[in-house]
């Protein structure tokens, strides 16, 4: 996915019947920006995107933030310190990435910055959340039983940073130098859900996984000439997945906007 990305769209989940959703704004108004610009991103120009988040409490820059072509679904995330897979209701992953700056108070700390991006998003984008559990797959990640198929990483040549990038038509490629840690957790994105490496395997190698999504295979797209993820694994890398139930803590987006108001 170019700079990592998560396109997917989560199941619905069964809300637990005592949940209620939450004020539009955290209980503590205080933690707020001093300063704060929201400004679309302009549109990809074929050499990648960034995406990212630096400066803020416990940095180089602590009373400055800058964001980097976050959309709502990616605020929550960080506002809320959850993984993809644990944010779920109104779907906002396919909105306009933004460029936000904004300036924060001496001695804020990161916890206060969470809240102020809370604040930002029922402020500015009116977001009501509210928090649940459900029940969800896991997968753990082991070592097949033909045994891995796995590169040792040349220590001569840098090992690239790995992406998961869409190739022609529904295709799709991870290529990069990964331990089994790092490959379990860069698989929860197209999986949607927890992966633990349990394969034992130490070190680092270089993987290059190519796969297409089961959707497509189904319905024979162009293009979708290579094996579901599950297959591709065992037969290109000799690893596999299995499958567990977890019951796991969640928020849900009852309503926001995936524009935000004005300045």
């Amino acid at each position: 996915m170019t700079p990592i990305t998560a396109g997917i769209v989560l199941t619905l989940f069964a809300c637990a019947a005592h949940s209620q959703p939450a004020a539009a704004k955290p209980d503590d108004g205080k933690k707020e920006f001093e300063v704060v610009s929201i400004k679309a991103a302009p549109p990809p120009d074929g050499r990648g995107m960034r995406v990212g988040m630096r400066g803020g409490p416990g940095t180089g820059d602590p009373t400055r933030v800058v964001i980097e072509n976050f959309n709502v679904f990616g605020l929550v995330s960080r506002a809320y310190d959850l993984k993809f897979f644990q944010i779920s209701g109104a779907d906002m992953r396919d909105a306009e990435r933004f460029n936000i700056t904004a300036k924060v108070p001496e001695g804020a700390t990161k916890e206060d910055l969470r809240l102020m991006l809370q604040n930002l998003l029922a402020d500015r984008f009116k977001l009501v959340v509210h928090r649940d559990s459900y029940d969800l797959t896991a997968y753990d990640l082991v070592v097949a039983k033909s045994g891995p198929r796995l590169k040792s990483e040349d220590r001569r040549v840098r090992g690239a940073r790995p992406q998961i990038s869409p190739m022609k038509g529904p295709a799709r490629s991870l290529n990069g130098t990964l331990s089994m840690e790092g490959l379990a957790a860069t698989l929860q994105i197209p999986l949607e859900s927890p992966v633990t490496d349990a394969t034992g395997l130490p070190g680092t190698f270089d993987i290059l996984l190519q796969w297409s999504p089961e959707d497509a295979i189904a319905a024979e797209l162009p293009g979708a000439v290579f094996p579901s993820l599950a297959n591709a694994l065992e037969q290109q890398l000799g690893l596999r997945l299995e499958t567990r139930k977890i019951k796991i803590d969640a928020l849900v987006v009852d309503s926001g906007q995936k524009i935000p108001s004005e300045n």
